[in-house]
Protein backbone atom coordinates (compact mmCIF):
# COMPACT_ATOMS: atom_id res chain seq x y z
CA UNK A 1 0.00 0.00 0.00
CA UNK A 2 1.69 3.60 -1.17
CA UNK A 3 1.40 5.35 1.92
CA UNK A 4 3.91 8.83 0.06
CA UNK A 5 1.30 11.45 0.59
CA UNK A 6 0.76 10.54 3.98
CA UNK A 7 4.79 9.97 5.17
CA UNK A 8 5.49 13.46 3.64
CA UNK A 9 7.19 15.34 6.26
CA UNK A 10 6.02 18.80 7.05
CA UNK A 11 8.72 20.53 5.62
CA UNK A 12 7.54 23.88 7.26
CA UNK A 13 6.84 24.38 10.90
CA UNK A 14 4.15 25.95 12.97
CA UNK A 15 6.39 29.15 13.89
CA UNK A 16 6.84 29.79 10.01
CA UNK A 17 3.14 29.22 9.03
CA UNK A 18 1.99 31.34 12.11
CA UNK A 19 4.85 34.31 10.44
CA UNK A 20 3.05 34.03 7.17
CA UNK A 21 -0.35 33.74 8.51
CA UNK A 22 0.23 37.06 10.35
CA UNK A 23 2.26 38.79 8.25
CA UNK A 24 -0.78 38.07 5.40
CA UNK A 25 -3.58 39.50 7.77
CA UNK A 26 -1.94 42.36 8.51
CA UNK A 27 0.01 43.71 5.56
CA UNK A 28 -2.48 42.29 2.88
CA UNK A 29 -2.79 40.13 -0.14
CA UNK A 30 -0.71 42.38 -2.57
CA UNK A 31 2.39 42.60 -0.08
CA UNK A 32 2.05 39.37 1.23
CA UNK A 33 2.70 37.64 -2.63
CA UNK A 34 5.60 39.93 -2.74
CA UNK A 35 7.10 38.13 0.07
CA UNK A 36 5.99 35.05 -1.08
CA UNK A 37 9.04 34.96 -3.80
CA UNK A 38 11.42 34.58 -1.76
CA UNK A 39 9.79 32.06 0.31
CA UNK A 40 8.49 29.56 -2.57
CA UNK A 41 12.72 29.93 -4.16
CA UNK A 42 13.72 28.63 -0.38
CA UNK A 43 11.09 25.92 -0.65
CA UNK A 44 11.71 25.42 -4.63
CA UNK A 45 15.32 25.04 -4.42
CA UNK A 46 15.54 22.67 -1.29
CA UNK A 47 12.30 20.61 -2.27
CA UNK A 48 13.71 17.89 -4.41
CA UNK A 49 11.32 15.37 -4.29
CA UNK A 50 8.49 17.77 -4.73
CA UNK A 51 10.23 19.08 -7.30
CA UNK A 52 10.85 15.80 -9.10
CA UNK A 53 6.59 15.49 -8.94
CA UNK A 54 5.99 18.98 -10.41
CA UNK A 55 8.23 17.45 -13.25
CA UNK A 56 6.45 15.01 -14.16
CA UNK A 57 3.04 16.08 -13.45
CA UNK A 58 3.67 19.20 -16.01
CA UNK A 59 5.12 17.29 -18.21
CA UNK A 60 2.48 14.87 -18.90
CA UNK A 61 -0.41 17.92 -18.47
CA UNK A 62 1.31 20.45 -21.09
CA UNK A 63 2.88 17.28 -23.34
CA UNK A 64 6.43 18.76 -23.61
CA UNK A 65 8.99 18.95 -20.94
CA UNK A 66 8.20 22.14 -18.51
CA UNK A 67 10.82 24.94 -17.70
CA UNK A 68 12.21 25.68 -14.82
CA UNK A 69 9.93 29.01 -14.66
CA UNK A 70 6.95 26.76 -15.50
CA UNK A 71 7.92 24.67 -12.09
CA UNK A 72 8.67 27.56 -10.03
CA UNK A 73 5.09 28.63 -11.51
CA UNK A 74 3.40 25.61 -10.08
CA UNK A 75 4.91 26.12 -6.82
CA UNK A 76 4.04 29.78 -6.47
CA UNK A 77 0.42 28.98 -7.41
CA UNK A 78 0.47 26.73 -4.64
CA UNK A 79 1.88 29.05 -1.97
CA UNK A 80 -0.51 31.65 -3.20
CA UNK A 81 -4.07 29.68 -2.91
CA UNK A 82 -2.48 28.86 0.63
CA UNK A 83 -2.56 32.46 1.54
CA UNK A 84 -5.58 33.29 0.19
CA UNK A 85 -7.37 30.19 2.32
CA UNK A 86 -6.46 32.80 5.06
CA UNK A 87 -8.43 35.29 3.85
CA UNK A 88 -11.25 33.24 3.13
CA UNK A 89 -11.53 31.88 6.24
CA UNK A 90 -11.08 35.56 7.66
CA UNK A 91 -14.27 36.12 5.94
CA UNK A 92 -11.98 38.81 4.69
CA UNK A 93 -13.11 37.97 0.85
CA UNK A 94 -14.37 41.13 -0.15
CA UNK A 95 -11.95 41.64 -2.83
CA UNK A 96 -11.91 38.80 -4.44
CA UNK A 97 -13.97 37.63 -7.65
CA UNK A 98 -15.22 33.90 -7.53
CA UNK A 99 -17.53 32.77 -10.44
CA UNK A 100 -19.75 29.70 -10.02
CA UNK A 101 -20.80 27.01 -12.72
CA UNK A 102 -23.40 24.80 -12.09
CA UNK A 103 -25.69 26.50 -9.66
CA UNK A 104 -28.69 25.18 -10.81
CA UNK A 105 -27.05 21.52 -9.61
CA UNK A 106 -26.36 22.49 -6.60
CA UNK A 107 -29.25 24.82 -5.67
CA UNK A 108 -31.55 21.46 -6.32
CA UNK A 109 -29.50 19.20 -3.76
CA UNK A 110 -28.83 22.04 -1.04
CA UNK A 111 -31.32 21.31 2.00
CA UNK A 112 -33.16 18.45 0.63
CA UNK A 113 -34.31 14.99 2.25
CA UNK A 114 -31.49 13.16 1.58
CA UNK A 115 -28.50 15.47 1.75
CA UNK A 116 -25.69 14.83 -0.82
CA UNK A 117 -21.94 13.97 -1.38
CA UNK A 118 -19.30 16.63 -2.56
CA UNK A 119 -16.55 15.22 -4.11
CA UNK A 120 -13.50 18.01 -4.01
CA UNK A 121 -9.73 16.70 -4.06
CA UNK A 122 -6.23 18.32 -4.36
CA UNK A 123 -6.79 20.69 -6.90
CA UNK A 124 -7.06 24.35 -6.73
CA UNK A 125 -8.81 25.58 -3.33
CA UNK A 126 -11.61 23.50 -1.15
CA UNK A 127 -11.46 26.36 0.97
CA UNK A 128 -13.52 28.95 -1.71
CA UNK A 129 -15.95 26.85 -2.51
CA UNK A 130 -16.36 25.82 1.48
CA UNK A 131 -16.09 29.45 2.89
CA UNK A 132 -17.73 31.28 -0.03
CA UNK A 133 -20.33 29.07 -0.66
CA UNK A 134 -21.35 28.78 2.94
CA UNK A 135 -21.59 32.23 3.86
CA UNK A 136 -22.65 34.03 0.65
CA UNK A 137 -24.62 31.33 -0.96
CA UNK A 138 -25.91 29.97 2.03
CA UNK A 139 -24.93 26.13 1.02
CA UNK A 140 -24.38 23.49 4.23
CA UNK A 141 -21.08 22.77 3.42
CA UNK A 142 -19.23 19.81 5.67
CA UNK A 143 -16.01 18.66 5.30
CA UNK A 144 -14.79 14.63 6.27
CA UNK A 145 -11.04 15.48 7.31
CA UNK A 146 -9.02 13.41 9.78
CA UNK A 147 -8.19 15.72 12.59
CA UNK A 148 -5.38 13.75 13.90
CA UNK A 149 -3.53 13.47 10.97
CA UNK A 150 -4.41 17.42 9.81
CA UNK A 151 -3.45 19.09 13.11
CA UNK A 152 -2.12 22.02 11.28
CA UNK A 153 -5.21 22.73 9.22
CA UNK A 154 -7.80 22.05 12.43
CA UNK A 155 -5.91 24.59 14.45
CA UNK A 156 -5.70 26.95 11.51
CA UNK A 157 -9.67 26.59 11.45
CA UNK A 158 -10.30 26.73 15.33
CA UNK A 159 -8.28 29.94 15.05
CA UNK A 160 -9.50 31.82 12.06
CA UNK A 161 -13.03 30.46 11.66
CA UNK A 162 -14.72 28.25 14.80
CA UNK A 163 -17.76 28.17 13.45
CA UNK A 164 -16.49 26.36 10.00
CA UNK A 165 -14.16 24.46 12.55
CA UNK A 166 -17.10 23.14 14.33
CA UNK A 167 -18.55 21.56 11.23
CA UNK A 168 -15.65 19.52 10.22
CA UNK A 169 -16.68 15.50 10.21
CA UNK A 170 -13.99 13.42 11.74
CA UNK A 171 -13.06 10.85 9.71
CA UNK A 172 -10.57 9.60 12.04
CA UNK A 173 -13.16 8.47 14.42
CA UNK A 174 -14.78 4.83 14.97
CA UNK A 175 -16.87 3.71 11.89
CA UNK A 176 -20.14 3.77 13.65
CA UNK A 177 -19.46 7.00 15.12
CA UNK A 178 -18.80 8.36 11.74
CA UNK A 179 -21.59 6.57 10.29
CA UNK A 180 -23.66 8.35 12.57
CA UNK A 181 -22.37 11.47 12.27
CA UNK A 182 -22.72 11.43 8.03
CA UNK A 183 -26.01 10.20 8.39
CA UNK A 184 -27.11 12.77 11.00
CA UNK A 185 -25.48 15.49 8.50
CA UNK A 186 -27.43 14.20 5.32
CA UNK A 187 -30.55 13.90 7.53
CA UNK A 188 -30.06 17.68 8.05
CA UNK A 189 -29.60 18.19 4.08
CA UNK A 190 -25.96 18.74 4.38
CA UNK A 191 -23.58 18.58 1.48
CA UNK A 192 -20.34 16.53 2.79
CA UNK A 193 -17.55 17.45 1.32
CA UNK A 194 -14.96 14.30 0.73
CA UNK A 195 -11.60 13.95 -0.95
CA UNK A 196 -11.85 11.52 -3.80
CA UNK A 197 -8.42 11.78 -5.72
CA UNK A 198 -6.06 9.59 -2.55
CA UNK A 199 -6.02 7.09 -0.90
CA UNK A 200 -5.67 5.88 2.71
CA UNK A 201 -3.88 3.97 4.37
CA UNK A 202 -4.56 0.31 3.79
CA UNK A 203 -7.65 1.48 1.44
CA UNK A 204 -8.64 -0.50 -1.63
CA UNK A 205 -8.09 1.00 -5.11
CA UNK A 206 -9.03 1.18 -8.41
CA UNK A 207 -6.02 1.87 -10.99
CA UNK A 208 -7.09 3.77 -13.87
CA UNK A 209 -6.11 5.94 -16.97
CA UNK A 210 -5.13 9.51 -16.06
CA UNK A 211 -3.15 12.20 -18.28
CA UNK A 212 -2.06 9.18 -20.06
CA UNK A 213 -0.82 6.43 -17.36
CA UNK A 214 -2.68 4.41 -14.82
CA UNK A 215 -3.05 5.99 -11.45
CA UNK A 216 -5.00 4.60 -8.09
CA UNK A 217 -7.92 5.89 -6.44
CA UNK A 218 -9.40 5.39 -3.92
CA UNK A 219 -12.75 2.51 -3.96
CA UNK A 220 -14.38 3.32 -0.47
CA UNK A 221 -16.42 6.47 -0.68
CA UNK A 222 -17.76 4.82 -4.44
CA UNK A 223 -18.50 2.17 -2.57
CA UNK A 224 -20.31 4.38 0.50
CA UNK A 225 -22.25 6.23 -2.08
CA UNK A 226 -23.71 3.28 -3.03
CA UNK A 227 -24.90 2.44 0.71
CA UNK A 228 -26.22 5.70 1.04
CA UNK A 229 -27.78 6.44 -2.05
CA UNK A 230 -27.97 10.17 -2.03
CA UNK A 231 -26.98 12.33 -5.11
CA UNK A 232 -22.80 12.92 -5.75
CA UNK A 233 -21.77 16.04 -6.91
CA UNK A 234 -18.06 16.56 -8.27
CA UNK A 235 -16.73 20.49 -7.07
CA UNK A 236 -13.41 22.05 -8.38
CA UNK A 237 -12.28 25.24 -7.33
CA UNK A 238 -9.70 26.47 -9.60
CA UNK A 239 -7.59 29.73 -9.46
CA UNK A 240 -7.65 31.80 -12.64
CA UNK A 241 -5.06 34.38 -11.76
CA UNK A 242 -5.18 37.66 -10.14
CA UNK A 243 -8.05 37.60 -7.53
CA UNK A 244 -10.08 35.15 -9.83
CA UNK A 245 -11.52 31.84 -9.03
CA UNK A 246 -13.93 29.61 -10.80
CA UNK A 247 -16.08 27.22 -9.10
CA UNK A 248 -17.55 24.59 -10.87
CA UNK A 249 -20.50 21.93 -9.71
CA UNK A 250 -21.29 18.90 -11.96
CA UNK A 251 -23.99 16.52 -11.06
CA UNK A 252 -22.01 12.52 -10.79
CA UNK A 253 -24.97 10.75 -10.24
CA UNK A 254 -28.92 11.45 -8.52
CA UNK A 255 -29.08 8.37 -7.25
CA UNK A 256 -25.81 5.39 -7.08
CA UNK A 257 -27.28 2.18 -7.17
CA UNK A 258 -26.16 -1.30 -8.28
CA UNK A 259 -26.87 -5.14 -7.51
CA UNK A 260 -24.46 -6.39 -4.76
CA UNK A 261 -22.60 -8.75 -7.12
CA UNK A 262 -22.51 -5.89 -9.75
CA UNK A 263 -20.64 -3.10 -7.47
CA UNK A 264 -17.07 -3.99 -7.77
CA UNK A 265 -17.71 -2.95 -11.82
CA UNK A 266 -20.40 0.63 -10.68
CA UNK A 267 -17.66 1.73 -8.29
CA UNK A 268 -14.50 0.91 -11.15
CA UNK A 269 -17.13 2.89 -13.47
CA UNK A 270 -17.81 5.73 -11.18
CA UNK A 271 -13.99 6.31 -10.85
CA UNK A 272 -12.92 6.07 -13.99
CA UNK A 273 -15.74 8.61 -15.14
CA UNK A 274 -14.60 11.03 -11.65
CA UNK A 275 -10.64 10.88 -13.41
CA UNK A 276 -11.82 11.68 -16.70
CA UNK A 277 -13.92 15.13 -14.71
CA UNK A 278 -10.53 15.39 -13.00
CA UNK A 279 -8.57 15.53 -15.95
CA UNK A 280 -9.84 18.13 -17.90
CA UNK A 281 -10.00 20.75 -15.15
CA UNK A 282 -6.18 20.66 -14.60
CA UNK A 283 -5.96 21.12 -18.19
CA UNK A 284 -7.98 24.11 -17.37
CA UNK A 285 -5.90 25.25 -14.90
CA UNK A 286 -2.84 23.27 -15.07
CA UNK A 287 -0.99 25.24 -12.03
CA UNK A 288 -3.90 24.37 -9.51
CA UNK A 289 -2.35 20.79 -9.26
CA UNK A 290 -1.62 20.27 -5.48
CA UNK A 291 -0.29 16.89 -5.06
CA UNK A 292 3.46 17.42 -4.89
CA UNK A 293 4.32 13.78 -4.68
CA UNK A 294 4.38 10.94 -7.70
CA UNK A 295 0.89 10.48 -8.13
CA UNK A 296 1.29 7.57 -10.71
CA UNK A 297 3.12 5.49 -8.40
CA UNK A 298 1.45 2.63 -5.93
CA UNK A 299 3.71 0.11 -4.38
CA UNK A 300 0.77 -2.51 -4.72
CA UNK A 301 0.48 -4.33 -8.29
CA UNK A 302 -3.06 -5.32 -7.57
CA UNK A 303 -6.12 -3.26 -8.70
CA UNK A 304 -8.84 -3.79 -5.97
Amino acid sequence: MSTQWKQQAERSNKKMLSVLAWLALHIGRRPIRLFLYPVVGYFFLTGGTARTASRQYLKKVLAREPTLVEQFRHFYVFAVVSIDRLFFLSDRYENYQVNFFGQDVIRKHARNDTGCLLLVSHVGSVDVMRVYGANEHKLPIRILMDRAHNPGIVTLLETLNPDLASRVLDSGCSAPALALSMEAALRNGDLIGIMADRPSVGEPVHFCEFLGEKAAFPTSLWSLSLVLKVPVILCFALYKGGNNYDVYFELMEEQPSAPRQQRPQVVAGYIEKYALRMEHHVRLAPYNWFNFYNFWHYESSSDN
